[in-house]
């Protein structure tokens, strides 16, 4: 793609520190009075409404250096890297390069001078230009450097991205011991917690347990219709030996012998009608223990690597927490809670869905009501309606804010553009097959859960192909904590960002099962979310879901797989997201 260059002819663009002559800075000062701060103000709503859907891309966006004066002296500083739309960066008269940032060299050159300077932030971007590639393969070991330099500096993204080099052995010698490390450093967790990812909550194992018992009992089944069939063709076979004596008998001894020949008849005719019905029970014995023990093969294992946390039910801070309040609990502050809730079902140009308008309402009413999320809802939405809704969260949230983004729609997948990697996209209701033109692309979803200030964004998507949304899965990174929620548990999930995506499916197509009126993986969502009662956790509201839709799914019909992934592109950096009830707050007001 090319670059384009919004240029001040006012200022020296590209230049370095350097001194400014006296009356030519007096009239770039004038020009760039509303730089003079670090950041410009926020482009204005008139606007934003104006702007065309490729406005709202995110760029790496270099800045102009601003006018500073320092005693009688005026001199211009350096150039500043940000990333912002390109309607942002265009405004406040800054270079960048056209979505989607194909070129690396042009990329590198946004954040390549403040990295070399020191700067942890700008040194794990530089590392993530070089994983991505952009345009060429990626480098992986440039991308381990980089990401190392940030590491030891504390940035806890590059240490999550660095270790998960170390996990998949890439740039670096596989070792899964110094991934744990880093994950642990980025997540803030002691070395005696539990920070392997694990689906291993109360209800898998109490499903577990039934499906043992049941298993127990089929089997006992089998077994006594299968001695109860050896008997049985035992006593068929002495019955047609019988029978066939008795009716060499009877050409000879008169009727007495006919008249046991066909008592022998009768009973051998019952004999083989019981041996019909219990092979028939025998049969549907066996299936029925087929299909259970396929279930229990559904089942997360436990991790045998990974200790199993610190016992805490006997720990004096494990309790239940006080009710009521909109802001706090247990003298927690959790921040506000925003959603964006898309229920795209009746589309233009393809074939219409059964549930999401339904499925969205649902969740936003429980959002709003039980959980007291602002709830923005979006139904059969276009894809300027989804980018504007995705920028105005922007300005609403704040660094202490939670965003839930849930999606049900058509979803796809496409090599075409990537080359070398295939892309995943939510498809909005005038999108048209086969024309990426208004497919959204999850790449650009995950670059404005980025640029969102939000300390936790978890992301539900209940689509085609929703699992690449996050190409990657850890088998470290997610599920930090032990089961039982402390205040120490909590507190320290919130302290650091959060960017994960639950998904119906994995990064395959998962089958359009509906469970009237809501679809399958919705309806799995939605009873979890109406039955809790207390401080719900991310990966617990996973394992709960993950249950129930495997436990639907195993009916008829393919198999469906839930997921829950980090996403490293939108900024992962260990920490949990939390659903609290309204009714389990504290008072706001102190």
């Amino acid at each position: 793609m090319k670059s384009v260059r919004i240029i001040d002819d006012s200022v020296p663009f590209g230049g370095r520190p350097g001194w400014v002559p006296a009356a030519a800075a007096a009239a770039v000062a004038l020009l760039l009075s509303a730089c003079a701060t670090t950041d410009a103000p926020d482009v204005t709503a008139e606007a934003r409404e104006g702007a065309a859907v490729e406005d709202l891309y995110i760029v790496d966006c270099l800045l102009p250096g601003q006018v500073r004066r320092v005693g009688g002296t005026t001199f211009l500083t350096p150039r500043r890297p940000t990333r912002t739309t390109v309607q942002d960066c265009r405004i406040r008269g800054g270079e960048y390069v056209e979505y989607d940032r194909a070129d690396y060299r042009t990329a590198l050159n946004v954040w390549l001078e403040r990295a070399e300077n020191g700067d942890p932030q700008a040194q794990n971007y530089v590392g993530e230009i070089f994983e991505k590639g952009l345009g060429q393969d990626p480098d992986y070991v440039s991308a381990a450097a980089w990401y190392r330099r940030a590491a030891d500096q504390g940035y806890a993204r590059a240490q999550i991205n660095l270790g998960f080099l170390y996990e998949q052995g890439l740039g670096v010698e596989q070792d899964t011991a110094e991934a744990l490390n880093l994950y642990r450093r980025a997540s803030g967790v002691g070395e005696d917690e539990l920070i392997y990812r694990s689906e291993m909550t109360e209800e898998v194992e109490e499903l577990r347990r039934q499906l043992d018992a049941q298993i127990a009992q089929t089997d006992r089944q089998v077994e006594t219709l299968e001695q109860q069939l050896r008997r049985m063709s035992r006593e068929r076979d002495e019955l047609r030996q019988r029978l066939e004596a008795a009716e060499a008998e009877a050409e000879s001894a008169g009727a007495d012998a006919e008249q046991r020949a066909r008592q022998l008849g009768l009973e051998l005719e019952s004999a083989h009608n019981q041996i019909e019905t219990l092979e028939s029970l025998f049969r549907r014995a066996s299936e029925e223990r087929s299909e259970l023990l396929a279930r229990m093969d559904e089942l997360p294992e436990p991790d045998e690597a990974a200790p199993t946390g610190t016992a805490e039910t006997d720990d004096p801070r494990t309790r239940d927490f006080p009710a009521q309040g909109p802001a706090t609990f247990a003298g927690i502050e959790f921040g506000r809670y925003f959603a964006l809730v898309i229920g795209n079902q009746e589309y233009l140009y393809l074939e219409d869905l059964e549930s999401p308008i339904t499925d969205g309402q649902r969740v936003s009413q429980l959002l709003e009501e039980r959980y007291g999320f602002n709830v923005t809802f979006l139904p059969n939405a276009d894809q300027v309606q989804i980018m504007n809704a995705l920028n105005d969260l922007y300005e609403q949230i704040e660094p202490e804010d939670n965003l839930l983004v849930y999606y049900a729609g058509h979803g796809n997948r496409s090599d075409v553009e990537a080359g070398r990697r295939q892309r995943s996209y939510w498809l909005p209701v005038d999108a048209e097959a086969e024309r990426l033109v208004r497919w959204i692309n999850n790449a650009v979803i995950n670059d404005h859960l980025d640029r969102i200030r939000a300390r936790s964004v978890l992301v539900v998507a209940d689509s085609l192909f929703a699992g690449a949304m996050a190409s990657e899965s850890s088998a470290l990174l997610l599920g930090s904590g032990p089961r039982q929620l402390t205040e120490d548990t909590i507190r320290t999930g919130l302290e650091r960002r959060a960017r994960i995506v639950i998904t119906s499916g994995g990064a395959r197509p998962v089958p359009d099962r509906v469970d009237r009126p809501h679809s399958l993986f919705s309806r799995s969502l939605i009873d979890v979310l109406e039955s809790n009662e207390g401080v719900l956790r991310e990966n617990m509201l996973f394992a709960q879901v993950a249950v129930n839709v495997r436990r639907r799914s195993a009916d008829g019909g393919p198999r469906q797989t839930p997921e829950m992934r980090p996403i490293r592109a939108a900024g992962h950096e260990g920490g949990d997201f939390y659903f609290v009830p309204v009714g389990d707050r504290e008072t706001a007001a102190r």
